[in-house]
C-alpha cells in the first residue's frame, strides 16, 4: 500500500480481549466521542450503534431537539467478526459517492495483564486527490490528520475501559439501553424486574422508574442500593464528590429545588451548562439525556460499606 493509502493507530488497555472487544464492539457509543468532529449529530442526541455480526451495520441514531424523531447515519457495515480476536468493517464517509469506500481492520491481542488494539484505516488512495473528505489537504497532511482523529478516539477507548473497570455497573446499565416502557394497556416486564428490589415490587413500567434502574444496575454489579424507588433517596447514599467522575450518580431536582420529588441517573460526561445522564425513565427508555447541571443536588459514589454482595 501506498503512503496515502492507510492510517493506523494503537493502543494498550487494561482489559482482557473478551472485555477490550466488547467495550469496543457493544458498547460503541460509550467510548466514541462526541462533537461535529466525530459524528454526525451536534446538540442533538447521538447514538452510535454497531450490530455485531456479520454483515451487522455501523450507524448513528440522530435525534430532534425535544426528543422527536430524527434520522439514521450509516457509515459501515461488519464484513469481518471473529470475537474476541479482530474485526473489520467496509466504511463510507456521508460524503462518499455509492462506490466508494474505506476499510477498517481492528485486531486484539493478549499483552501481560491486558490487550493491545490496533487499528488499520486503509483505501484512502482509492479516493479523488479532490474528494470532500480531503477538506482540500494534501496526501501527506491529510493522512496525519486521521491518525489523529483515529488516535483521539483510541485514547478514549482506554480512557472508558479504565471507567468501565472503576464502575462495572456503568457497563451493565449501559447493555440496557434501549428498554423502554411499553404503551398504556400493556407493560415491559424489564422494568417490573427493575423494581424487584425497591419499595414498589411488583408495579409495573408506569410507576416512575429512575430510582429503581439505578439500584437494579449496582445490583448487577454487586452493591447494594437504597431500596426506594424516591430518586432523592440517594441524596443519603454513598459518599459525597465534589465534582462528578463518570459512572457516578447524579441526583436532581425536579420541579422545585425544596420538593420531594427529583431525577437520578449515572453521570457520564459535561456539555457546557449541561450533564449528560445515562439513567432509566428518560424520555421513558433507558437511555442518555442531557440536564441542566444547575438541577444537580448531589453526585454520589459507593462507599466501602456498601461494596458488598447483594442479597
Amino acid at each position: 500500500m501506498s503512503a496515502g493509502d492507510r492510517v493506523s493507530a494503537s493502543v494498550f488497555v487494561d482489559a482482557p480481549p473478551d472485555i477490550a472487544f466488547e467495550v469496543f464492539t457493544r458498547q460503541i457509543d460509550s467510548w466514541w466521542r462526541h462533537g461535529m468532529k466525530f459524528r454526525s449529530g451536534a446538540r442533538e442526541v447521538s447514538v452510535l450503534h454497531l450490530e455485531c455480526r456479520l454483515g451487522g451495520r455501523l450507524f448513528e441514531t440522530i435525534e430532534a431537539p425535544g426528543g422527536d424523531a430524527g434520522h439514521v447515519v450509516q457509515t459501515g457495515t461488519v464484513t469481518a467478526w471473529d470475537p474476541p480476536r479482530a474485526l473489520e468493517i467496509e466504511w463510507r464517509g456521508v460524503n462518499f459517492a455509492p462506490q466508494e469506500r474505506t476499510t477498517v481492520a481492528v485486531t486484539f491481542e493478549p499483552r501481560r495483564e491486558g490487550t493491545q488494539v490496533t487499528l488499520v484505516h486503509a483505501g484512502w488512495a482509492a479516493l479523488p486527490p479532490d474528494h470532500p473528505v480531503r477538506h482540500g489537504q494534501a496526501v501527506r497532511p491529510f493522512i496525519a490528520g486521521m491518525g489523529l482523529w483515529w488516535s483521539d478516539q483510541m485514547t478514549s477507548l482506554r480512557m472508558t475501559v479504565d471507567t468501565l473497570r472503576d464502575a462495572p455497573w456503568l457497563r451493565i446499565a449501559r447493555a440496557e439501553t434501549g428498554v423502554r416502557a411499553h404503551p398504556p394497556g400493556s407493560s415491559n416486564p424489564r422494568i417490573t424486574a427493575y423494581h424487584a428490589h425497591t419499595d414498589i415490587a411488583g408495579y409495573d413500567d408506569k410507576a416512575n422508574w429512575c430510582s429503581s434502574f439505578v439500584g437494579w444496575s449496582l445490583r448487577q454489579a454487586g452493591i447494594a442500593g437504597t431500596g426506594s424507588a424516591l430518586a432523592r433517596s440517594w441524596l443519603d447514599w454513598g459518599e459525597p464528590l465534589a465534582a462528578p467522575r463518570p459512572g457516578c450518580i447524579a441526583v436532581l431536582w425536579r420541579e422545585d429545588p425544596a420538593s420531594w420529588k427529583g431525577h437520578v441517573g449515572f453521570f457520564v460526561r459535561e456539555d457546557g451548562d449541561e450533564i449528560v445522564l445515562l439513567g432509566g425513565n428518560q424520555l421513558g427508555a433507558v437511555r442518555e439525556q442531557r440536564h441542566p447541571r444547575a438541577n444537580v443536588l448531589s453526585y454520589r459514589w459507593p462507599a466501602a460499606a456498601t461494596r458488598e454482595t447483594a442479597p
